[in-house]
């Protein structure tokens, strides 16, 4: 399991690259399209399989152990909402998409991601319950226990939760399957659609939240997973700030590290929109010999942390030894809490999740 598992997180991380390009040039050519335009809609198209790709790559780093972000209080109809909206556009014509989402400023501690995964996987599992259409419904509300309850897989004490149901009107789930269907690999697809993944990673990633599960179905009538997850309280209202322009670049320039040709090509154009002087490296090694060369020619370094020869947190190292001060900012697929203690050490100054998406890491 664990040699599977380096190996699907570093699948996943060379998918990142290609993904990385896709979000970035797809962003570009958003800000350069008018809203109402035809061209603008399909571009959007394109970025919202983007961002199902790049959940689809959390998914596997999450597996992989490679992608578990801090646990936080989340806002869980947010969240959920969002999930169900990066969904719509792949549900067929013939199913009805129904959603109830309550419970307005609960939270529940946990990862983003992976409660985002939670919702994919149920609903993903659902809709393809329904060959010939039905009912998809989705509901969201808070609850409280006022007595022990055992569940199909797990129990509940007394208490306050956050309910997720996800129903649908399909085939359901025979006793044998019900056994086994949180078992890791096992599917009930043909060959080649399926991973046996999804189902026990809601397991798992319902148990790391403290929650439990219960399942409901009948066979030629339809199946209705509940899960049940700890209520954290209510979410507190942050004031917020007028949102503001991205701030521009004074010329300031910006060395650019990645053995990824495309996303050289794509960081130097993004920031060259933003007023940067981007100078762009495909080798940790070369870019380190032009560090030396001309050690007070840049501003800030912004490297990748897998390259061959020389990592990104060694290449820091070695760049800091020349210049104590310059800033230097790590990319990197993996979780940020997998590099923090390593490039902290090296003095790395912030660290970015990629596929680098401006908005998100502006």
């Amino acid at each position: 399991m664990e040699a599977i598992g380096r190996f699907a997180g570093g699948i996943a991380h060379d998918f990142n690259n290609i993904l990385g390009a896709i979000l970035g040039y797809g962003e570009l050519a958003q800000s350069a399209l008018q809203e109402d335009s035809a061209v603008r809609r399909y571009i959007d198209r394109v970025m919202q399989a983007g961002f199902l790709g790049k959940a689809l790559v959390e998914r596997i780093l999450a597996f992989s152990h490679s992608g578990i972000g801090e646990y936080v209080p989340l806002s869980v109809r947010s969240i959920v909402a969002g999930a169900l909206d990066l969904l719509a556009p792949s549900v067929p014509a013939d199913v009805r998409f129904e959603r109830q989402l309550n419970a307005s400023n609960a939270t529940v501690v946990g990862d983003t991601t992976q409660l985002q995964e939670i919702v994919m996987n149920l609903c993903t599992n659902a809709v393809h319950a329904m060959e010939h259409g039905g009912v998809l419904k989705v509901v969201l509300e808070r609850q409280t226990i006022d007595e022990r309850r055992l569940l199909s897989h797990g129990s509940l004490r007394t208490g306050r939760y956050v309910r997720l149901s996800v129903s649908d009107t399909g085939s359901g789930i025979t006793a044998a399957v019900l056994e086994r269907m949180f078992d890791p690999f096992f599917t009930t697809k043909h060959r080649g659609e399926g991973t046996g993944l999804g189902l026990a990673l809601v397991h798992g990633i319902v148990g790391d939240f403290g929650g439990s599960i219960d399942v409901a179905t009948q066979v030629g009538v339809g199946s209705t997973f509940t899960i049940w997850l700890p209520d954290a309280g209510e979410m507190p209202v942050l004031r917020t700030e007028p949102a503001g322009e991205v701030l521009q670049g004074h010329s300031e320039t910006v060395m650019i590290v990645d053995d990824e040709r495309a996303l050289v090509a794509l960081a130097e154009e993004m920031l060259a929109e933003l007023g940067y002087e981007p100078v762009g490296f495909d080798s940790s090694v070369a870019a380190l010999q032009a560090f030396r060369a001309e050690p007070t020619r840049f501003d800030v370094v912004l490297t990748d942390e897998l390259m061959p020869a020389l990592t990104g947190t060694r290449l820091a190292r070695e760049i800091r030894q020349l210049r104590p001060e310059i800033p230097v900012i790590l990319m990197s697929g993996y979780d940020a809490t997998q590099l923090s203690e390593c490039a902290h050490s090296a003095g790395i100054n912030d660290i970015l999740r990629k596929p680098l998406v401006r908005r998100e890491n502006r």
